[in-house]
């Protein structure tokens, strides 16, 4: 028996001189982990400093992490302050060009609280806890943007019948590549007007496009919800109401990431280019959101259906020629004589 309360004395001891251990240990770290995506440093860039994103590719979804930007170098580094289970990190992600796409380097500093301390003492480092936590954020990134955006489809449906609609719209002007952040702001907006307001809505979210300046690479659009009735708002209001009456369009159908729809919009113009057709100038191209965020958060599987206005064709019938009394003779009425 007594032997029995040596042994357990002996294990009490070493549990507190395990425990005094890990709490001595280092609290300070610093982590570094960098991988290669082979998609542009730009598309890399926006997507990581995209806020609503940060639950496809944080490693630290369960833990409920915290991501705030600090300073934001444009298309080349993110500080952020990240918040995990209440500990506070600083975060530093680098983005570098490289001949294949973009080179991303991610590092970490911050102090570790006791079970952290615990973890990295049972596997060998801190090194292996966040390093792999810091890799599997990059695999994400990577596995998001390349099988995702890189899985996609473009299909000419041919001409339809686009039906006249009531909508609302809110107008801006932004370069090419601000266009989805900023578009998905204002959709965002109009959608809390249409909440606000108690408006019935009638269908899809859909872009309409005034103008798109290849030279400045600038687009002047509206963001639109179609409504049941048509709406008239007070001077000064930057959502307007409006309507677009029945047109004949060339629809396209892209499934996948929104980044293809310059290659979906160049398909569908070549389209009308071999079968003759005259787009309507004085109409508006539209894109309709069938399938996208926050509906669906895999890009490969969204769907936007692209519509190009066209006039209609106008035939002209020849005027049937005359028939003179001698030569009116039907088949019926000619006879044959041997």
């Amino acid at each position: 028996m007594r032997i029995l309360k040596y042994i357990l004395l002996l294990l009490l001891l070493l549990g507190v001189a395990f425990v005094v251990f890990v709490a001595t240990q280092k609290s300070d770290y610093t982590i570094v982990r960098s991988k290669e995506i082979k998609i542009s440093k730009d598309i890399v860039y926006n997507f990581v400093t995209d806020s609503t994103a940060h639950v496809d590719w944080n490693p630290w979804k369960k833990d409920i992490a915290v991501f705030e930007n600090i300073k934001l170098v444009t298309g080349d580094t993110i500080i952020q302050s990240i918040l995990v289970k209440g500990e506070k990190n600083e975060s530093f992600m680098r983005f570098q060009n490289t001949k294949k796409g973009a080179l991303v380097t991610w590092k970490l500093k911050g102090k570790l609280d006791f079970n952290l301390k615990l973890l990295s003492v049972l596997q060998g480092g801190v090194d292996n806890v966040l390093g792999d936590k810091l890799e599997e954020g990059l695999n994400n990134i990577d596995s998001y943007l390349v099988k995702e955006l890189t899985t996609y489809n473009i299909k000419i449906n041919g001409l339809v019948t686009k039906h006249a609609t009531n909508y609302i719209q809110q107008i801006d002007t932004c370069s090419f590549a601000d266009f989805h952040k900023v578009s998905k702001a204002m959709l965002q907006n109009m959608m809390a007007f249409v909440d606000k307001n108690d408006i019935i809505i009638t269908g899809l979210p859909f872009i309409s496009y005034n103008s798109w300046d290849n030279k400045t690479k600038t687009t002047i659009f509206s963001m639109c919800v179609p409504v049941e009735e048509e709406i008239l708002t007070t001077d000064g209001s930057e959502i307007s109401g409006s309507h677009f009456d029945e047109f004949l369009a060339i629809k396209t159908t892209l499934t996948g990431d929104y980044s293809h729809n310059k290659e979906a919009w160049n398909k569908t113009l070549a389209y009308l280019k071999k079968k003759n057709l005259i787009e309507d100038i004085n109409g508006a191209k539209i894109e309709v959101y069938k399938i996208s965020l926050p509906k669906e958060r895999k890009p490969s599987k969204w769907v936007t259906e692209l519509y190009v206005p066209v006039k209609k064709r106008i035939y002209i019938a020849k005027p049937k020629p005359e028939v003179s009394q001698e030569d009116n003779t039907t088949p019926s009425e000619t006879t044959t004589t041997n």
